[in-house]
Parts: C-alpha cells; sequence; structure tokens
C-alpha cells in the first residue's frame, strides 16, 4: 500500500511537472512574439527625422532692415514649422530653439550626428543695391548624391503655389556649409527680401509666415512620398 502511495506521488509530479513546463514554454513563446511584434512595429511607424536650422542668431544677427534682424524672423518661422511638423506626426530637431549662437559646422555636424533624414535651414534674403528685387528661391549642393536637387525643386514649386511670391527659382551654391556638410538631402530656404519693404511687411505678419510654412510642409510630404514610390 505505502508502494502504491510513492508510486501515484511520484507519477502526480511527473504530470504536474511537464503541464508547468508546457505553460512555460507557451508563455516564453508568446512574450518572445509580442516582443518581436512590437520591435517589427517600432521600426515600420518610425516616422522621419527632420532637422530645422534657424540661420543665424546669437552674436550673428543676418541680415537687417528697419531695425528687424534675420535671425528672429529665421527663429520665428522656424518653431511654426516644427510645430507644423509635429502636428503632421514627423520627428524634429531643432539647432536653435532660442538666440543663441552656432557655428556652420556645428549646425551641419548636429544634423549629422541624429542621423536625420531631412535638413532645412531657413533663411532671409537682404539686396540693399536694389530694394525692389523680391521673391523666393531655395538652395543646394549638387555635388551630392542625396537629391537635394529634388528636395528643393519641390520645397520651391510649393512654397510659391502657397505664398503667390516671385519665383526666383532653385540654384546650386556648392559652397555653402550647412548643405555641404550634411550628408542627407539638405536645402537653404531664402522666404524673402527684407531689403524689399513690401515683403519685409508679408514676412513678419503670422498669416504670410503660415503660408510659408506650409509650402515648406508640402514640398517636405511631397518629396519624402516620393522616396517612397521610388526607393533607391
Amino acid at each position: 500500500m505505502k508502494r502504491n502511495l510513492i508510486s501515484l506521488f511520484l507519477m502526480v509530479a511527473i504530470m504536474g511537472g511537464l503541464a508547468l513546463s508546457i505553460y512555460y514554454s507557451k508563455t516564453s513563446q508568446t512574450m518572445i512574439a509580442q516582443s518581436y511584434y512590437e520591435t517589427e512595429r517600432t521600426v515600420t511607424t518610425t516616422q522621419p527625422l527632420i532637422i530645422i536650422d534657424a540661420g543665424h542668431g546669437g552674436i550673428d544677427p543676418g541680415s537687417d532692415s528697419r531695425g528687424i534682424l534675420e535671425k528672429d524672423i529665421n527663429l520665428e518661422i522656424a518653431l511654426k514649422l516644427q510645430e507644423v511638423l509635429h502636428e503632421n506626426g514627423y520627428s524634429v530637431l531643432m539647432t536653435r530653439e532660442d538666440d543663441n549662437s552656432l557655428s556652420l559646422r556645428e549646425r551641419s555636424d548636429f544634423a549629422n550626428e541624429k542621423e536625420a533624414d531631412l535638413f532645412i535651414s531657413l533663411h532671409q534674403n537682404c539686396y540693399a543695391q536694389d530694394a525692389s528685387v523680391h521673391g523666393i528661391e531655395v538652395y543646394y549642393n549638387s555635388d551630392k548624391t542625396t537629391n537635394d536637387q529634388q528636395l528643393a525643386q519641390m520645397i520651391q514649386e510649393s512654397l510659391i503655389n502657397e505664398t503667390g511670391a516671385k519665383n526666383r527659382g532653385i540654384h546650386s551654391d556648392n559652397g555653402l556649409v550647412v548643405t555641404r556638410e550634411t550628408i542627407m538631402p539638405a536645402v537653404l530656404v531664402e522666404t524673402a527680401f527684407i531689403s524689399n519693404d513690401d515683403e519685409l511687411d508679408l514676412i513678419m505678419s503670422d498669416d504670410y509666415q503660415n503660408k510659408v510654412v506650409k509650402g515648406i510642409v508640402v514640398g517636405i510630404e511631397e518629396f519624402l512620398n516620393e522616396l517612397d514610390r521610388n526607393p533607391e
């Protein structure tokens, strides 16, 4: 009788251990599957990282007109652009969010270190020799192989559509540090001539700045959509 009880006890223990082993095995597989799914989901839903560079800043005021400094206009537009891109689901980093000084190389190095997908530098034009000159133009580097010209063209066209400004076209300038030293598609956008009184009044208004922001955002989205359709 005692021997039978011992045998029964051993059988129950073995069966219990087997059931426990199966439970933990299934639980482990479920946890692995969940972890893999979450990893895949994180990768596939990651949004492009866009660096916004508000030109000049700190001890470098940029151009000025009627006591209005280019660096301040650049930052106003940059902050608006940051907000709209965030609302549209993009990851955004700023080279500056206040009135501090940064070298040109610090700006490009920052974008490269963050492994950004796009770099957008915001500026204002000035041509004191002829105050009638006005319009929008975008600069890019033609030595790079990262579709910079295409990005410049799409942003330029969208800006003109949104603002109705004079189309001064896109231009290759391989001497610009921020577009030359960045390893991702990069453009420098001159959104207005502050040496032109009418255009200065426009670019100082929230309404026109919002149009500029919308133009840049639409151009960015068209560029990214084109990359999705035609990956390299």
